[in-house]
Order: C-alpha cells, then sequence, then structure tokens
C-alpha cells in the first residue's frame, strides 16, 4: 500500500493569477500487476473562473473520491494508464460575492487516458518524465439533466525527482468546460505546478 500526498497550484497563463489549489490525499493499492485502486479526500480552493474578475472569492470544496487505475507498460520508457475516478463533491455556497451557508453536494465521474515517457533512465541522473493526457467529466444527478457534460481537459507535463518519494510537475492545461447557468462554453489556458510525496507504508 502506499500513501500518495499532492499539492497542486493552479494559474492563468495570460495573467498568472490563481485559478485553483488542490490538496490531495490517497491510499493506494496494487490489486493485481498493473492494477491500482485508490481512496481519498481533496480539498480545493477555487478563485473565479474570469481571469480578468476582480473578486477576491475564493470557493471551498471537500471531495471524498475513489479511482481505479490500469496500467500498460509498453516498455521500459513508455507506458498508457487509463483511470477512471468518482468525485463526492462538497461545494461551499456562494452568491457569486460571498460565501452563503451550507454546501451543495453532487457526485462526479471521470475518464482520463494518460501516456507516460521516460526520458532519462540513468541512474545517476535526475529522472525524468514527459506526460500526456486527455480527462472528461461527466456530472450526475437531477439537477444536472440538462448539462450532463462538466469539461474536458487536455494536459501535457514533465515531472522530476527531487529527492526520495518527492517529485515535482510543471505542465500545461487547457480546459474545455460548459458554463453554470447557460449552455455556453468556455476555454481556459492553464499552468499547472504539482509537487509529489510518496509514502510506502
Amino acid at each position: 500500500m502506499t500513501w500518495h500526498n499532492e499539492i497542486d497550484d493552479r494559474r492563468f497563463l495570460e495573467n498568472h493569477r490563481r485559478q485553483q489549489l488542490i490538496i490531495h490525499s490517497r491510499l493506494h493499492y496494487q490489486f493485481i500487476k498493473n492494477l491500482d485502486a485508490a481512496v481519498g479526500m481533496s480539498y480545493s480552493s477555487q478563485s473565479p473562473q474570469d481571469p480578468h474578475s476582480s473578486s477576491g472569492l475564493t470557493i471551498p470544496e471537500f471531495r471524498p473520491v475513489q479511482e481505479i487505475s490500469f496500467t500498460n507498460p509498453f516498455s521500459r520508457k513508455f507506458s498508457l494508464q487509463q483511470r477512471l475516478r468518482v468525485d463526492e463533491r462538497f461545494i461551499h455556497r456562494n452568491n457569486g460575492v460571498n460565501l452563503i451557508e451550507g454546501y451543495d453536494f453532487h457526485i462526479r465521474f471521470r475518464y482520463r487516458i494518460q501516456m507516460s515517457f521516460r526520458i532519462n533512465e540513468v541512474e545517476d541522473k535526475i529522472p525524468l518524465t514527459a506526460k500526456f493526457s486527455n480527462e472528461i467529466m461527466i456530472n450526475s444527478g437531477s439537477r444536472f439533466a440538462d448539462r450532463r457534460f462538466d469539461q474536458n481537459r487536455i494536459y501535457s507535463g514533465l515531472e522530476t525527482g527531487l529527492i526520495e518519494n518527492l517529485s515535482a510537475e510543471l505542465g500545461f492545461l487547457h480546459l474545455f468546460q460548459q458554463r453554470a447557468t447557460t449552455n455556453q462554453f468556455f476555454e481556459k489556458n492553464i499552468i499547472r505546478l504539482t509537487i509529489y510525496h510518496k509514502i510506502q507504508i
């Protein structure tokens, strides 16, 4: 079993304003070779989705998660991972200006396919891995009957080891998302910095 922790800082590309800060903590267990399941909790603090907004509102969210991943290692350097994740989202209510009492709850399903390529395998050098992924997210529940589609994320990043069990990743995220109250969509370009920590338990 492995304990995974992440700190994920996301900022709009055009003005470097924070879009979202997420902290993840999950326990992973490998049932059989290449098949991994995990349960855990995420905390999110999300700013207004308009990069030019002057609002200082940040919206907290608590999110129990469950996921299962299957990895195909095609070679020593290249692998393909498929992940199915379920988010139980508790989002703090707000009126667009201030937080108000209570939380809204809904469930979201996520499917991600990701390619990983190990650039550097030499033991006396810093490990370096390139990642490319596409993830689609689907809402559930009667309140989302008219907008099941939540968002699509296309991502590329580069992960490097820092010290044992600690690594950092810098990447670019293109997000295509339906607006909360309309049938319109918007696109965002985001820079993502993630710190990963893993402990064998």
